[in-house]
């Protein structure tokens, strides 16, 4: 990280993790959670204990997500976090912009210790050595005659503090191997009620494992691959397939082919596919067809295409110059278009391994991923001691593919034991996750009732103006009104965000509604000659205001000032345009907006400068 006067820290997002804050929301949380499950209930005080000694250790989790004018960044954050007993349904969107903005949650339920993490921090290999330093530095907090030593360093601090960008260490000009954009076959179902989540676990026997995919001489992990595709190629035969491919996305982890000890994101994805023609298929065709694609496209040459095409984009110089908001568009369109290529998604993160003396305390691990509307249902796996966990996470009321897939390993002779979250029914539920009884989205559908009721007050507003119009449009200014209030409603009281972007918003909002009103009543000008200035000179100091209330924090205000301070400069090029008659309050504003960020910039000093570096990072 690069160190600022004023001791904060910061540094670039990898290549991968760039995307994740762009595409995030409550519908696609790009969260993934790695659990472990102890022998012994946890206690919670002892467990933030443990997170407290050992965070130091991992500079790239102690930060915070900020948005800067072409990227987002990471700050690091001197915040603690704390600890909850799980309450909710498993890797649920974490908000970057709630206190205290950390992005990562650690959770504890009964015996079992729980560590979500939003994707732009770390991949799977990242979270599992941060997990496994917190089991460690907690197993040895509740041992006799140790409470009082300092945490070991079970993980070396050359690694734990490396955080460098391997994806840019290792590009090379390369041909350029782009992404599928084909269309696959997507799973559809009865969705659960409101935000319900099943969870299905699969404690497969290792052993008996290896045996069945040595029989087709294949590895585990393009048997549970091929098996996958299978099970969704029977249960859904019927269902529509036609002559679609079943994709299955398959995150890869680089390390192993690059010489990276990173803890950022180091993955690349490729895809399996296996082409559903209508045909009558056997599952030996599939396990031949995942074979090849994976020993084709699974090797140094193929992955360094695949880093080349990713890093030479973020290095074109007409992307690295646009806004952070034209990005947002153009990566969430690219991001959608490859994205209807995969049915599933299946994550191996391997065998854990942990140190001795510790072995006897950890039953089991877990891994799953969150879920998102176009792959409503994920599959993740981890082995540990004699057991591979496959673990599904869906939204769909039945279990029909999980079934289907854990029947076809016992078919093969395979053991498998199965353990859910007690959703979407009680079987196989061994109280190892809570009961989620409070409803979630009950508010939302009390705000959603509010909308409806507005626009149906805005339509008879418009329908009675209408039937009885006499030369004036009053409805609009009433309208008007009603989508300023629906606005602020949805955007500055509901969401978690800052409160000089709601400001901004409010402000432009409130520009347009007097725009309207003018317009309306006859168009006199008032609006663009001392509506707009005025709105945009009380959005400036009022987030002056804020700059000085929140001195410590001032960064998370700057740059809404410099943008209010380029607003200011509009009613000027409308009076340039003619639009404007009464130039007066509008040279009034952008002289004090313009003074202000002077001053503002002349009281940082250097921390300013520092400020604008890394908000203006290319």
């Amino acid at each position: 990280m690069k160190k600022s006067p004023q001791g904060e820290r910061w540094r670039r997002l990898d290549n991968t993790a760039k995307i994740f804050p762009v595409i995030a929301n409550e519908h696609l949380s790009n969260v993934y959670r790695i659990s472990a499950t102890l022998k012994e209930e946890v206690v919670p005080g002892t467990l933030q204990r443990a997170l407290e000694e050992i965070l130091p250790q991992f500079e790239g989790f102690a930060v915070r997500l900020r948005r800067g004018f072409f990227w987002y960044y990471f700050e690091s954050n001197k915040r603690m976090p704390v600890i909850e007993r799980e309450t909710t349904y498993p890797c649920k969107y974490i908000d970057p912009r709630t206190s205290p903005y950390y992005l990562f949650r650690v959770s504890y339920y009964e015996k079992r210790i729980n560590l979500e993490v939003f994707h732009a921090v770390t991949d799977g290999l990242g979270a599992v050595n941060f997990l496994k330093a917190l089991v460690y530095r907690y197993l040895d907090l509740t041992r006799d005659g140790r409470t009082g030593h300092p945490a070991p360093q079970k993980i070396s601090s050359d690694v734990s503090m490396n955080v460098e960008d391997s994806y840019v260490r290792n590009y090379k000009e390369v041909a350029r191997r782009k992404y599928s954009t084909r269309k696959a076959f997507h799973i559809n179902g009865d969705p659960l009620p409101l935000d319900e989540e099943s969870v299905l676990h699969g404690y497969v026997n290792l052993a008996e494992l290896k045996k069945a995919g040595k029989s087709y001489g294949v590895s585990i992990t393009k048997f549970l691959a091929a098996a996958l595709i299978w099970a969704i190629y029977l249960e859904y035969e019927d269902a529509g397939i036609g002559d679609r491919s079943i994709g299955i996305s398959l995150p890869i982890n680089l390390r192993a082919f690059f010489d990276s000890e990173t803890m950022a994101n180091f993955f690349a994805v490729t895809l399996l596919e296996f082409l559903a023609d209508g045909k009558k298929h056997e599952f030996s065709e599939v396990v031949e067809a995942v074979s090849r694609q994976m020993d084709e496209n699974i090797t140094k040459e193929k992955l360094e295409e695949t880093i080349s095409y990713n890093v030479s984009n973020e290095k074109k110089w007409y992307l690295r110059i646009a806004p952070l908001f034209m990005k947002w568009g153009a990566l969430n369109v690219i991001f959608r278009r490859n994205d209807r290529a995969y049915t599933m998604t299946l994550s191996n993160i391997g065998p854990i391994k942990v140190e001795k003396g510790y072995e006897e305390e950890i039953e089991h691990f877990h891994l799953m991923i969150g879920v998102s509307k176009r792959q409503p249902m994920k599959c993740a796996v981890c082995a540990y001691g004699e057991h591979v966990v496959v673990t599904f996470t869906s939204v769909f009321q039945d279990t029909r593919l999980q079934d289907r897939f854990f029947g076809f390993l016992r078919e093969l002779g395979v053991s498998v034991e199965t353990e859910s979250n007690g959703v979407p029914d009680s079987r196989d539920d061994k109280a190892m996750y809570p009961r989620i009884q409070y409803d979630p989205k009950k508010w939302k559908e009390v705000v959603n009732s509010f909308y409806i009721i507005l626009f149906a007050v805005a339509a008879i507003l418009g329908i009675v103006n209408y039937a009885t119009y006499s030369g004036s449009m009053w409805s609009v200014i009433a309208i008007g009104c009603i989508v300023y209030v629906a606005l602020t409603l949805r955007y500055s009281i509901m969401r978690h965000a800052n409160l000089a972007s709601k400001i901004v918003l409010q402000t432009i909002a409130a520009e347009v509604l007097l725009v309207m009103i003018d317009h309306s009543t006859g168009y006199a000008g008032w609006s663009v000659n001392y509506g707009i200035p005025s709105t945009l000179l009380f959005a400036d100091l009022a987030v002056v205001f804020l700059i000085i209330v929140n001195r410590l924090n001032w960064q998370s205000y700057f740059m809404y000032q410099i943008a209010i301070t380029i607003f200011s400069f509009i009613p000027v090029i409308l009076w340039a345009a003619g639009l404007v008659t009464r130039p007066l309050m509008a040279l009034i504003t952008v002289v004090v907006t313009v003074a202000i960020l002077f001053v503002t910039i002349k009281w940082g000093d250097r921390s300013v400068k520092t400020e604008l570096k890394r908000r203006f990072h290319l």
